[in-house]
């Protein structure tokens, strides 16, 4: 399937255009993505669906965190979804760390164009295999590549990923210890920094559940080479011992941090205003160099 194909819509159907997320008001963006949502159930706890008013999305069925939203509303944090429109340009090597379902792995490989790639990051195996139908189904097969790895600070040390019953999005790494509890999968370690088909990545977008401090350690190759120059990370303070050490770790390589506002965007932040906030609210970051 090239391109073309998977772009073609049906006779009297139009899809919405990704460059109107900065044309129109939110609104009025989400209202037209709603209107263009549809979805089918292929068995086997999967289903079909349109996302972005544009992509065919795979979702599984079973999962009550983000699935609802993308088969019904068609969009999964639309201050995120802008911020990723505004920062990503045609020809970027991108990566999505955490991708989950890969909405925002479609979204990049379109940015990106035919000339640009996708590193998507998933350790969950059911998900990457959806992740990886999602992109091919877009035509997007030959600019992004799934990888079904945990990013940590150590590479190659098996881990236990525990995936919460119906909260998918949800699965967070813990160390392994010879058991797996029923909901939990044995995955492997990777370094960010440890493959050369990594090391041109310039923009990450980071939602990995507690592991953040573990995915910066591996990543200490890009920081100092100064390819990564742009990550956006959710940074929740209540999963490190030390919250205000690891903003100054995030800083150290250069970066001025940035947050993201529900309604306004990319705005400036200070460390202070970050650490006053609750230690449980999930803060979408802006890093930028």
């Amino acid at each position: 399937m090239n391109e073309q194909q998977a772009f073609e819509p049906a006779r009297g159907f139009d899809l919405f255009s990704i460059p109107e997320l900065t044309e129109r008001s939110r609104y009025e963006c989400e209202k037209r993505i709603r209107a263009r949502c549809q979805n089918a159930y292929l068995g086997s706890d999967i289903a079909l669906c349109r996302v972005l008013g544009r992509y065919k999305m795979f979702v599984d069925t079973n999962d009550r965190d983000m699935s609802p939203h993308l088969m019904f509303d068609g969009f999964w944090e639309f201050w995120v979804t802008e911020a990723v429109c505004e920062l990503v340009k045609p020809g970027m090597v991108v990566a999505d760390i955490g991708a989950n379902h890969g909405y925002f792995s479609l979204l990049m490989a379109e940015l990106v164009g035919p000339e640009g790639f996708v590193h998507a990051f998933e350790p969950n195996a059911r998900l990457a295999k959806l992740v990886t139908q999602s992109l091919a189904v877009n035509g997007f097969g030959e600019r992004s590549e799934v990888n079904t790895v945990a990013l940590a600070g150590e590479d190659r040390v098996p881990m236990a990923l525990v995936i919460p019953p119906q909260q998918e999005s949800k699965a967070y790494l813990e160390p392994w210890e010879g058991e797996l509890s029923e909901h939990a999968a044995l995955v492997q370690t990777r370094r960010l920094d440890s493959e050369e088909r990594w090391s041109q990545i310039e923009l990450a977008k980071v939602d990995v559940e507690g592991a953040e401090e573990l995915l910066w350690a591996g990543a200490r190759g890009l920081l100092d080479s100064g390819t990564l120059k742009t990550v956006l990370l959710e940074f929740t303070a209540a999963r490190y011992s030390d919250p205000a050490a690891f903003l100054d770790r995030l800083a150290a390589p250069g970066f001025t941090i940035l947050r993201i506002d529900h309604v306004a965007g990319i705005v400036p932040t200070t460390h202070e205003e970050l650490l006053a906030r609750s230690p449980m609210e999930d803060v979408m970051l802006a890093l930028r160099r």
